[in-house]
């Protein structure tokens, strides 16, 4: 692997993220960069390593200079100490390489850096573990997390809050949903013969793990729509629907798209089924993905479900806009972009897309609610401050016919959370309109 090559690019994005405020996804492209894939795979690594555990590296690298570098080799010392500390890259291969890296950006910061990770290198063999275990160092910097979430969340979870952070910050597991239920079989077949299958999910008999997606891009599973990437906790929502026996459907936040597709494989056949969503590009890469799957009877609108006025519908789905947290294991740098500010946001517009759409409700029709995070606030908060101020509508309860025992809340909802279920975080729940 060309070391250096791989790391100049790792500090060009990393250098990109810390100085703004746009999220990794965004920033993060492997065009025209000639890296192999064994190579991408440890500049992705990387990266989301430093991006997690940028509080305790910076903990630890501090005790070792007297004046804080210059922001690029700064960003050098974190990454080398992240290669030592966290990758088990061996120490002559990461001590070299970040030498070689400030070199590239300034000759004079060589003997610093080196002189900086030689300590790294003895810390690691007297106080790491320490530094790991020891319960008066700030939960934020040991778990990678911002301290206002440690309180949010340990203020709702209590206890159990070490055991979730510590799941959030696994990788998250590779699943997709196999498209073509009746051809089940011929599609793990297929799986199994590329070696690709890792195992099929307990939750629901179309998801399965996968160990790869590299070679599936473009095989014609994938091409064909066979099978699309998606978490299980993304179906739980759409049994609901599916099982009520709807005359219409409404998915009023259709995009990116997935559980729009999965409403027509699920929801009976012939069922009207229309997709709306505020966002017009987005909407495309949802038509997009329509097209690749050879769905053809959705049709796509632009609008806003907190002001618009729709058509009424028997079952309408509100997979709201949310703080996301269910899925940080996909998306690690959130939990960094997200601000305590934001949720009360996030909370009135949840608020408000339910107000508006509830309007659109047929008699005897069912509002089902999602979310893909665990915060409490988002999700029976949220739900509890609309049936407070509707009594029209009423909960209609999951029932073990349709969902594991084990998801289903005390009020009748799903959840799932990461560190009890072997799934990403995710919220779901019925209200039926009287």
């Amino acid at each position: 692997m060309n070391g250096l090559h791989a790391r100049i690019f790792a500090h060009k994005i990393l250098g990109e993220w810390f100085s703004g405020t746009r999220y990794l996804e965004h920033i993060m492209h492997f065009n025209d960069t000639n890296l192999s894939l064994q190579e991408k795979r440890f500049v992705e690594f990387l990266i989301y390593q430093v991006i997690i555990h940028q509080r305790l590296l910076d903990h630890i690298v501090r005790r070792f200079y007297t004046r804080k570098p210059k922001k690029a080799i700064y960003l050098v010392l974190l990454m080398g100490s992240c290669e030592i500390l966290l990758m088990h890259v061996k120490d002559h291969a990461a001590l070299h390489s970040a030498v070689e890296l400030a070199g590239s950006i300034d000759s004079r910061a060589k003997g610093f850096v080196n002189a900086v990770l030689r300590k790294v290198l003895a810390f690691r063999e007297t106080d790491w573990q320490n530094i790991r275990e020891n319960p008066d160092i700030p939960l934020g910097i040991r778990s990678g997390f911002p301290d206002w979430l440690i309180t949010r969340w340990t203020a709702q979870f209590g206890a159990e809050t070490s055991s979730l952070l510590q799941r959030l910050n696994d990788p998250p597991r590779k699943m997709a949903r196999i498209v073509r239920s009746g051809e089940r079989e011929r599609i793990i077949s297929e799986l199994e013969r590329l070696e690709i299958l890792e195992g099929t999910d307990s939750y629901h008999s179309d998801y399965i793990y996968i160990k790869s997606w590299q070679p599936l891009l473009d095989h014609h599973m994938f091409q064909n729509g066979d099978i699309v990437a998606q978490d299980v906790s993304a179906v739980f929502p759409l049994q609901f629907i599916a099982a009520d026996h709807p005359e219409s459907v409404a998915d009023v936040c259709c995009a990116p798209g997935g559980k729009l597709t999965a409403l027509r494989q699920y929801c009976p056949s012939g069922t009207p089924i229309h997709g709306y969503d505020l966002n017009a590009h987005r909407l495309e890469q949802v038509q997009q993905t329509l097209s690749r799957l050879g769905i053809q009877d959705i049709p796509l609108k632009q609008a806003d479900a907190a002001r618009d006025a729709f058509p009424e519908y028997s079952h309408i789905l509100v997979d709201a806009p949310c703080s996301g947290f269910g899925v940080i294991r996909k998306r690690s740098d959130l939990r960094w972009r997200r601000q305590p500010e934001d949720m009360q946001t996030l909370m009135q517009r949840q608020h408000d897309i339910l107000e508006n759409i509830s309007t659109y409700i047929k008699s005897g029709g069912m509002l089902v609610y999602s979310t893909c995070t665990f915060d409490e606030d988002e999700n029976m908060g949220t739900v509890r401050r609309f049936l407070d101020a509707h009594p029209e509508f009423a909960i209609a309860p999951a029932s073990t016919k349709h969902f594991p025992s084990e998801l289903i809340t005390a009020e009748g909802a799903i959840a799932s959370f990461p560190h009890k279920h072997f799934c990403e975080g995710s919220f779901a729940i019925a209200l039926r309109k009287c």
